[in-house]
C-alpha cells in the first residue's frame, strides 16, 4: 500500500513550489526534535551509567565506536536511499523511488547482522581494538553484548528514518525515533537500578528502545501512509542500481567511519591520562552530539527541498535552501556555544561527580563551543554536495576534517601540549576544515552559479 496519487501530487507541488525558508523549517523542527531527543537518550545512558563509577562512563565511550560502525553502514545506505529517493519523486519516476527505499531497508538490517556477527566472534579482542584498558575491559563486554543483540535494528532504524525524511515525512519520523528516545530513558533506570542490572541494563533499554523504534517506522510503510512500497520483490536487480546507491551514499559512510576511528584514537591517546579521560571527552562528545541537533535538523529537513528541486531542476531552490540551511544552523549552534561555554563545569558535573572528569572535561567543552560554527558549516556543505550528486566534494570534506586534520592533530598536538592538545585537536580541526568547505560551497552553491538557469 502507498499513498494515493492525489495526495502525491499534492506534496509534490508543495516540495517543489512552497517558499523555501518557512519549507525547511517546517521540515526541519521535527528533525531536530528527533535529533534532540535521540541525543538526550544517548545521554541518559551516560547519566545513568554515571552512577555506577567513572571505568563504567569510560566504557560506554568506548563502545560508542560501535554505533558509530553502524551509523556509518546504516546512513551509507540510507542517506543513499533518501536522496535518489527525493530526486526520484521530484521526477515522478515512481518505480526507482520503490526500488531504491527498498534496497537500502534490506542492506541496512543486512549490515547490522554482520556487525553483530563480528561482535560476539570478536568479543574483548574487539574491545581492546577500541581502547579499553583492563579496568574498563569488564564493563565494556556487558555493555556491549547487548548493543549487538540490537545492531540490525539500529542500522535499518536509520535507513527507514532518512527515507522518510527523504519523502518529507519528518513529523512521523520524529514520533518513531522519539518513542524509541523515551522509553530508553524510562527503562536506564528500571533495568539498571530497579532490576539491578548495572550497565548491563543500560545496553538492554536502548536495544529494545531501538527495536520498538524500528518497528514504528517500518509500520508506516506497512499502512500506507508512504508514497514508496518496501517489498523484497521491489530489490535492486542490477549492479549499476548499487552502485548509483552505494556512491550516493559514500560521503556517509566516509562521516561516520572517520567518526569511528577518529574516537577510536581519541580513546587510545587520552587513556594515556588515565579513565578519567576517556570518561570526560566522552561526555564532552556526547555533549557536543546534543548541540548539534540543530545543525543536523535542519540539515536533514533541506535535504528533500533540495532533493526535489534538484530532480525537478530548479537550480536557484537548490542554492536558496543551502544558504537558508547554513544561516539557521550557525544561527542555533553559537546559541548552544554560549550556553556551552557559560556552564561547561556545571553540564560535565551532570554526568559524573569525579573532579578530574570535570577538569578535563569543562576545557574540552569549552574549547568545543569554539568550533561549533565551523563545523556547522563543513557539516550542510558535505550533506547537500551529496544530494545534488558531488560524492567526490562530498568525501573531500569528510576525509580532510578527519583524516587530514583530526587525527594527525591529535597524535601529534599532545605531544607538544599534553592533555590540552587532546581537548583542543577537534576545534582546531574544525577551523581548518571550514577554510577547505567555504571555496567548494560557493562554487556548488554560490548565487552567480545556481542563479544562472531555473528549468
Amino acid at each position: 500500500m502507498k499513498a494515493s496519487d492525489h495526495d502525491s501530487q499534492k506534496h509534490y507541488i508543495r516540495m517543489t513550489t512552497a517558499p523555501v525558508g518557512p519549507l525547511v523549517v517546517s521540515l526541519g523542527v521535527p528533525a531536530i526534535m528527533t535529533t534532540l531527543i535521540t541525543s538526550i537518550y544517548n545521554l541518559a545512558d551516560t547519566f545513568f551509567v554515571g552512577r555506577l563509577g567513572t571505568s563504567a562512563t569510560a566504557a560506554v565511550g568506548v563502545v560508542f565506536s560501535v554505533p558509530m560502525v553502524l551509523n556509518a553502514l546504516g546512513f551509507l545506505v540510507g542517506t543513499g536511499a533518501s536522496s535518489l529517493l527525493s530526486q526520484f519523486l521530484g521526477a515522478k519516476r515512481q518505480r526507482e523511488a520503490d526500488t531504491v527505499v527498498s534496497t537500502g531497508f534490506f542492506l541496512g538490517f543486512l549490515f547490522g547482522l554482520i556487525v553483530a556477527a563480528v561482535g560476539f566472534l570478536a568479543g574483548q579482542s574487539l574491545m581492546r581494538l577500541l581502547g579499553a584498558t583492563d579496568t574498563i575491559l569488564p564493563y565494556a563486554m556487558d555493555y556491549g553484548r547487548y548493543i549487538f543483540v540490537g545492531a540490525p535494528f539500529a542500522a535499518s532504524t536509520l535507513t527507514l528514518a532518512q527515507c522518510l525524511r527523504g519523502e518529507g515525512l519528518s513529523r512521523q519520523c520524529m514520533i518513531g525515533q522519539v518513542s524509541g528516545g523515551v522509553l530508553n530513558m524510562i527503562l536506564d533506570p528500571l533495568f539498571i537500578f530497579v532490576f539491578h542490572l548495572g550497565i548491563k541494563g543500560a545496553a538492554m533499554a536502548t536495544a529494545l528502545s531501538q527495536i520498538i523504534a524500528w518497528s514504528i517506522l517500518l509500520s508506516y510503510y506497512l499502512r500506507g501512509i508512504t508514497q514508496v512500497q518496501i517489498s523484497i520483490r521491489n530489490m535492486a536487480r542490477t549492479g549499476g542500481e548499487y552502485r548509483k546507491l552505494f556512491v550516493t551514499g559514500f560521503p556517509s559512510l566516509c562521516r561516520h567511519g572517520c567518526n569511528m576511528l577518529a574516537n577510536v584514537v581519541l580513546n587510545w591517546v587520552a587513556g594515556g591520562w588515565g579513565d578519567a579521560a576517556i570518561a570526560a571527552m566522552s561526555v564532552a562528545g556526547r555533549l557536543l552530539y546534543l548541540s548539534n541537533s540543530v545543525s543536523i535538523g535542519i540539515g536533514q529537513g533541506a535535504q528533500p527541498v533540495i532533493g526535489y528541486a534538484y530532480g525537478a531542476g530548479n537550480r536557484r531552490r537548490v542554492g536558496e535552501a543551502f544558504w537558508v540551511t547554513v544561516k539557521i544552523g550557525i544561527l542555533g549552534m553559537c546559541g548552544f556555544g554560549v550556553v556551552g561555554y557559560l556552564f561547561a563545569p556545571q553540564l560535565i558535573g551532570i554526568f559524573r561527580d569525579d573532579p578530574d572528569v570535570i577538569r578535563i572535561g569543562a576545557v574540552a567543552l569549552k574549547l568545543i563551543c569554539f568550533g561549533m560554527p565551523f563545523a556547522t558549516f563543513m557539516a550542510a556543505a558535505s550533506t547537500l554536495l551529496q544530494v545534488i550528486e558531488q560524492p567526490l566534494y562530498s568525501s573531500i570534506l569528510v576525509f580532510s576534517r578527519q583524516l587530514f586534520f583530526y587525527i594527525p592533530i591529535l597524535l601529534i598536538l599532545p605531544r607538544i601540549a599534553g592533555l590540552l592538545g587532546v581537548q583542543g585537536a577537534g576545534p582546531l580541526a574544525d577551523a581548518l576544515t571550514f577554510l577547505v568547505a567555504l571555496p567548494i560551497a560557493l562554487k556548488y552553491f554560490g548565487k552567480p552559479v545556481w542563479r544562472s538557469s531555473k528549468a
